[in-house]
């Protein structure tokens, strides 16, 4: 089957290598392998041995057994085709930033049309599109994190739907044409009869943020199925947000991330092995 993971098995051990600032050397010391094999191993030009898997799981803090799957590409989440709620609607826009795909949403409230845009996967026109041709009227932009491939065109959408824009206050601000609202883990915000509540995710950025409502989480860059977002700023703070806020939810709220498919928070649980 082609691989539907946005992380392999190389990326896995490279982020918990480099979060938990581990050099290859002591990685492939404790392991029992050369520098030149784990390089081959990030680059996913060397398949390893289900003894090496293990062995790398235990050096950076990871689940074997969950590693194990991933290495041999035996899971990959379910995708279902409803969300499990009546009364919403998601709408995934996912389009090329770089090479590799990015993804936005919208949100929709089914009892009065009205739809959240979240973030922007760098595609505005893609975005206004769909909100053409489903005949919904956008209320919000929200944002979970300020990077480029996710932010960027957001001043045309702006200008386009007049929407107000929230963002985390933690979060560096990116390039807007309107005064930006800054939220809070905690907050809640509405949109039409949905009522989204802001959660704390960051540790890929300062301010990542999540926005939870009823059966559905949009994640950003917090989490992927059966990986994480880069720990740019800080492994533990990402891994510790993400257990915590979002993995002590219900196991059939759906994770909508940044890259790659939805999951749900029961799959995490069970096949992501950084948790």
């Amino acid at each position: 089957m082609a691989y539907a993971l946005e992380d392999e098995f190389g990326d896995i051990i490279g982020k918990a290598r480099r979060g938990q600032n581990l050099s290859a050397s002591e990685i492939a010391t404790a392991a029992g392998i050369t520098e030149a094999e784990l390089a081959r191993m990030e680059k996913y030009t060397l398949k390893p041995t289900g003894t090496q898997v293990f062995r790398l799981a235990e050096v950076l803090s990871l689940d074997g057994t969950k590693l194990l799957d991933i290495a041999r590409e035996q899971w990959e989440p379910e995708s279902p085709q409803q969300t499990g709620d009546a009364n919403l609607e998601v709408i995934t826009i996912s389009a090329p930033v770089g090479g590799w795909p990015v993804n936005a949403y919208l949100l929709i409230c089914k009892a009065t049309d009205d739809a959240a845009i979240i973030d922007t996967a760098a595609h505005p026109d893609l975005i206004l599109e769909q909100l053409d041709a489903r005949n919904v009227n956008p209320a919000a932009i929200l944002l979970t994190h300020a990077h480029g491939d996710h932010t960027n065109g957001l001043p045309k959408l702006q200008t386009e739907t007049g929407c107000d824009t929230y963002i985390h206050k933690s979060e560096p601000k990116p390039q807007s044409n309107s005064t930006l609202r800054e939220v809070v883990h905690g907050d809640v915000l509405s949109v039409g009869e949905l009522m989204v509540t802001v959660v704390n995710t960051p540790g890929h950025t300062t301010g990542g943020c999540s926005f939870l409502t009823q059966n559905v989480a949009f994640v950003g860059d917090a989490i992927f199925a059966g990986s994480v977002g880069g720990p740019n700023i800080s492994y533990q703070d990402e891994i510790d947000s993400v257990r915590d806020n979002l993995l002590s939810l219900p196991d059939t709220v759906r994770l909508f991330p940044g890259h790659g498919p939805s999951t749900t928070v029961g799959e995490e649980k069970l096949h992501n092995p950084f948790f």
